[in-house]
């Protein structure tokens, strides 16, 4: 955090009443503007647009949004993927290469919908 642009500048820019763009224009030379975009997916998660707030790597909280529900719609694509590769037989090692997951995730993925299966 202290490497940021942002690290001097006033906390209340990054919660503008408005679609001001300030804060938008400080983050695009930002150094660390893909770790504060990471931190604040892991901060909030999968929470839904209420619960989003500010400004976070040159991202509005619609911005974040958008995005958290784009990559979740990805993430189940890629598992029903994998799902459909070990019912014609793969194995983990080879899906995962097809993929491009580690054979971690293939086990973790079958595991997780032999779960909600039962």
């Amino acid at each position: 955090m202290t490497a940021a642009v942002c690290a001097g500048v006033d906390p209340e820019l990054w919660f503008p009443d408005t679609g001001d763009s300030t804060p938008v224009r400080i983050c695009q030379g930002c150094p660390v503007r893909q770790q504060c975009e990471e931190y604040a997916a892991a901060l909030e998660g999968d929470c839904g647009l209420p619960y989003r707030h500010g400004v976070w790597g040159g991202l509005f909280a619609t911005e974040r949004a958008e995005a958290s529900k784009l990559a979740a719609s990805g993430k189940a694509g890629r598992d029903a993927q994998i799902l459909r590769l070990a019912e014609h037989g793969m194995g983990p090692k080879e899906i995962a290469a097809l993929v491009g997951v580690t054979d971690r995730t293939v086990h973790r993925v079958k595991k997780t919908t032999t779960r909600s299966a039962a």
